[in-house]
């Protein structure tokens, strides 16, 4: 077997090859990000072995161009998380003192004595990889959005506070349209009641009520505000007008990229099957669970990597009750993407699911705090899911509820 660790850069990539003894089997070498530089790799890797399977490649990201060649050339890759490697540079150096060839050869001789530390990249099929990156820039740009949102909210409430009674979401397309017409209280203010309907109406809101309420709140006093203020809050805010135009824009565009890719997807229907899960969520499921029902014997590392479940340390000896300490606590090393994607089913499922809201109640029962009570539910949820997956069946809530109930005559509970 061939060990090697990448250290990546912007422009370049550092590498070092070890043999199963942990010596280099050449010198350390940089090939440079281009074309040319990876064929360069490639030729090394082959002249050591033709076989793709001789060789475990580490690196610390998984998302990278020279990862996605490699996978294409059939060799197995390994990611490891960044906190880890801080770890391990210290089994080799007592200083935190970085290098880029070193920290390739750290990578190397991690993964040859420590695989299980390691995760393998499993992009799965072309399709499943479309759908986990259309999810993930859509998150981010949804979180970009509410940023947006909340910095514009900031900039109107200094110097046009009057704006946010007009509209109960500031960000949608109507708000942004007129607030771009309109920018300042004083440029609204002489619209005449037809004027604001007409204005409406050509985006297509008719509510006559609406309108008539804008119109009260422009004619009383407003809020006095200096000249300089105005124009220079004004100039602001629009600037943060038109970008929240644009990833409204943008989120639309991804929505519909993403209901056009899922439903060609074999998981879907599964996904889709269980209550409060619409297309968005179903592609973010595909994008957890992938395609490869090898990866995972049990669904523990998933709610690890989703964050569910709890973190327990057992340590020392409670002599009175004859039995080793326990500490629970919150696992906050996980993916926080993707534990926002499992929340936000679990909160969904509270109003179209009946036993999904009685769990819920349970827990909040227990003196459990919301976010705590939502946790366990998405804790429970990924479990029924993964064995929906798995088993490539559609969610039957009859089924279930019959299951729950057999268990309960066994004396099994039911929480």
């Amino acid at each position: 077997m061939y060990y090697v660790g990448i250290d990546w850069a912007d422009s370049k990539y550092d590498l070092v090859i070890l043999n199963d003894h942990g010596k280099n089997v050449c010198r350390p070498f940089e090939i440079k990000k281009t074309e040319k530089g990876f064929n360069e790799l490639l030729a090394k890797l082959r002249g050591l072995s033709s076989n793709s399977l001789d060789f475990k490649i580490g690196i610390e990201t998984p998302n990278n161009l020279l990862v996605d060649s490699l996978l294409v050339w059939n060799y197995p890759v390994f990611s490891i998380h960044p906190s880890s490697m801080k770890s391990f540079r210290r089994r080799y150096r007592t200083t935190n003192a970085r290098d880029d060839v070193f920290d390739a050869f750290v990578l190397a001789d991690v993964i040859r004595t420590d695989t299980a530390c390691w995760r393998k990249v499993d992009r799965g099929s072309e399709l499943t990889h479309q759908i986990r990156l259309l999810v993930f820039d859509h998150h981010r740009l949804v979180q970009k959005q509410t940023a947006l949102n909340l910095t514009f909210k900031e900039t109107l409430k200094q110097y046009y506070p009057e704006y946010l009674d007009f509209f109960s979401d500031i960000s949608c397309s109507a708000s942004l349209a007129f607030f771009q017409a309109y920018p300042n209280f004083q440029a609204a203010a002489n619209l005449m009641h037809q004027q604001l309907k007409e204005f409406f109406k050509e985006q297509r809101l008719y509510g006559e009520k609406f309108a008539k309420n804008i119109y009260h709140i422009l004619h009383q006093k407003s809020i006095p505000v200096t000249k300089s203020i105005v124009e220079t809050k004004s100039m602001k805010a629009f600037v943060y007008a038109q970008q929240l135009s644009q990833a409204s824009i943008g989120c639309q565009l991804y929505l519909k990229k993403i209901q056009k890719s899922i439903t060609d997807h074999p998981d879907y229907p599964i996904f889709a099957s269980f209550p409060g899960i619409g297309d968005l969520s179903s592609a973010r499921m595909i994008a957890l669970f992938g395609d490869n029902r090898n990866m995972y014997k049990n669904v523990s590392p998933l709610q690890s990597i989703a964050g569910t479940c709890p973190v327990t340390e057992k340590t020392g000896y409670d002599k009175a009750n004859k039995k080793g300490y326990k500490i629970v606590y919150f696992r906050a090393g996980c993916n926080k993407t993707y534990r926002n994607f499992v929340y936000n089913i679990a909160f969904a499922s509270l109003s179209k699911s009946d036993w999904a809201k009685a769990y819920y109640d349970h827990h909040r029962s227990q003196n459990h705090s919301h976010p705590h009570a939502i946790r366990c539910l998405a804790n429970r949820e990924l479990a029924i899911l993964f064995s929906m997956w798995k088993n490539k069946s559609l969610f039957d809530e009859n089924i279930f509820l019959a299951q729950k109930s057999r268990q309960k005559m066994k004396n099994k509970p039911y929480f």
